[in-house]
Parts: structure tokens; sequence; C-alpha cells
């Protein structure tokens, strides 16, 4: 679970099951000039590695980034022994203050763990939750396969080529942009838009998502229980999601439903939340509902708690727990899929602000 941001130097700031990343301090330079002295990590940029005079002067804009914007670059920390083991985190570059560059490097005998690839699907969902109108990108080294990897499975899409402000002589490198969540205004989806979402909906059905049917529902049953949310979306009762990639396409979608009357005014229930097929594997699920999350934040301010109930079996318990729900109740066998299925119904529950259930 991601918090808006540590107040105070050495404050965690975001926490995975293996590493917490907090605030820089002034006394990490040790460590970071263990880390960025070593040539092994600039193995694919060796021009870029910096002098120990340079990395003094980089922790300090580091802390001066998280006094001025209420974010930056963090240490990376293992949690098992303390240690600190990267740098990582988000920060605007001077040459594009729209956007946020996603930034990570590990110290050498810790890469191949897999522990990039945590640290930048967490950062990516925290940005769409937290920044939603900042553009997170990416710039990497074409010869670096494993960073190209990580990006893709953060979430991120690359969209072409560019080369680095200050290198204007250097190699292209691959150019990567977030996914973004958005509601849709109140009133009907047009037709495409609603074709488009059917079509999705379809598809996720028929790979086994948990999305109201069992595979091989027919289209028909799909468009009845769309034609029931829109209608809720066109009367303000309910408000449509969308996860859109760089180039426009939909990706995934869900529902907030946030007019059930008293005593749940200040509730919203998570309905239908679901990624395409194709899309599985890519972080894109912890995106949408991240971004949705601070929808809830920005469009409903007077929701104070966020409810969803789940089928058991499909492993969604840990993915909601990761975006720091919490499971509240279960109905053993609750519910039935066919004469000799029958699955939990859990119920989990977050606030909007982040801090524990109370």
């Amino acid at each position: 679970m991601a918090p808006a941001g540590p107040d105070r130097e050495g404050d965690p700031w975001i926490t995975t099951d293996r590493l917490v990343l907090r605030r820089p301090r002034m006394d990490d330079l040790r460590d970071y000039l263990r880390l960025h002295g070593d040539p092994r990590t600039y193995a694919h940029s060796p021009a870029s590695q910096p002098s120990p005079e340079r990395c003094r002067e980089r922790l300090a804009d580091d802390l001066a980034d998280w006094e001025r914007e209420g974010l930056g670059y963090v240490a990376v920390v293992d949690r098992a022994t303390d240690e600190v083991i990267g740098w990582a985190g988000l920060r605007h570059k001077d040459s594009d203050p729209e956007s946020l560059n996603l930034y990570y490097r590990l110290l050498h005998d810790r890469l191949g763990q897999g522990l990039g690839r945590a640290i930048s699907r967490a950062v990516v969902a925290w940005a769409t939750e937290h920044r939603p109108d900042a553009l997170v990108t990416a710039m990497v080294d074409t010869v670096n396969a494993a960073s190209l990897r990580t990006a893709t499975s953060s979430g991120l899409v690359q969209v072409g080529m560019r080369r680095l402000k200050d290198r204007p002589d250097g190699e292209p490198m691959a150019y990567f942009e977030a996914p973004r969540v958005a509601s849709v205004p109140t009133g009907a989806p047009d037709r495409s838009l609603r074709a488009a979402i059917a079509d999705l909906w379809v598809r996720a059905n028929d790979a086994g998502g948990s999305v109201g049917f069992l595979p091989g529902a027919p289209r028909g049953d799909v468009e009845a229980a769309l034609d029931r949310h829109v209608e809720d979306v066109t009367r303000g009762r309910s408000l449509l999601c969308l996860l859109r990639d760089p180039g426009g396409d939909l990706r995934g979608l869900g529902f907030w439903e946030h007019s059930r009357g008293f005593p749940h005014e200040h509730v919203a229930g998570l309905k239908r939340l679901m990624v395409g097929p194709e899309s599985q594997g890519r972080n894109l699920g912890r995106l949408l509902l991240g971004g949705m999350v601070g929808i809830v934040r920005r469009e409903l301010p007077w929701v104070e708690l966020l409810r969803l109930d789940y089928r058991d079996g499909l492993g969604l318990g840990e993915f909601y727990a990761r975006s720091g729900w919490t499971e509240v109740g279960r109905v053993p066998g609750g519910l039935r899929l066919s004469a000799t299925d029958y699955r939990d119904d859990v119920a989990m529950a977050r606030r909007v602000d982040g801090e524990p259930l109370r």
C-alpha cells in the first residue's frame, strides 16, 4: 500500500513484499557512492556514470526535490537486512516538467532477482493514483533487454525513440509512456465506446475473468448487463472509468456505484473491474485500480470508504491486498457456479485516503 507521500526524511514511501522505498537522507551518501560508483551498474551507458562530486550534488538534488515537490528519487532498502540496495523513484525532468521520469538502479549483485520489476510496477501504480495529471515516462537503452522487459511489465508502452536532452549526439533510446485512467462524463457512452466495452467484457469473460458471467456467456447477456450499468451512469448513480494506452486503445474498465442512500452516502462500490486478457501480466489491472481510487478522491470527494466483492479461486485477494484493500468478510460456498463448483463470496474494503480501516 502506498501512502500519499512521506512527510520526513527517512520515512517510507512505498512498501513491497521484499523492499521499502523510503525518502532519502543526507547520511545516505555512503550508500549512494557505493551504488553509483560501481561501473558494472553502468555497463549499458558508461558515459553517464557520475563522479563522486556529482553523486553528492545528485543526492542533494534528490533531497531538494522532496522538499519542493513532495516527490523524487528514494533509497531502496531490503526489508530482510535493512541494507540500501538501490535508488529509484519519480521526478520531473528539467526539460519536461509535465512528465515524471521513472528510474531505478540496483546494486550489481541484486540484479536478476525481480526487484526492478517489483519497484517499477509499484511506482507506476502509485503515480497513476496520486499524480494523474503527470505523464509517467521512461527512456531505456535498446541494448538493455532486461530494462526493456521491466518497463513493459510495469505497464508502460513504447511509443517511439528519443535522445537524451543532455546527449543529443548519443544513440536514440526507447521512449515509454504510461496508460491513463479517466472517467466518462455523465451521460450514455456513444455507440462506438459501448461496442468497445462489450468487446472487452466478452474477451475478459471468455478468458475466465470474474466479471459476472461464466466463459462462453452469450454476447447479448453481456450487453444487457452493460445496459444496466450505463443506465446507472446516465442517471448519475455510477461512474464509468476507462484505462487507455497512449494510442487511445481501450485496455480496461470498471464502475463505481456511489449513490446507495442513507446510511451509505460515504461508500462507493467497485464493480466489473477488468482488463483485456491480451494485457494480462502487464500491471494494467493495478494501474486501473489505482487510477480509479484517484478518480474517487477527485470526483467523489464525499466518499470515504470503498468496498468490493469477489469470487474466490482466482487469486484476486492477493491482487487487491497489494493495493491496500483488506478482507472484511467471507461466506464459504456463497457462490454456486455450477452443480459441483462452489466458491467463497469475499468482501474487501479500503479507505480512500489510504489510512487503515477503523
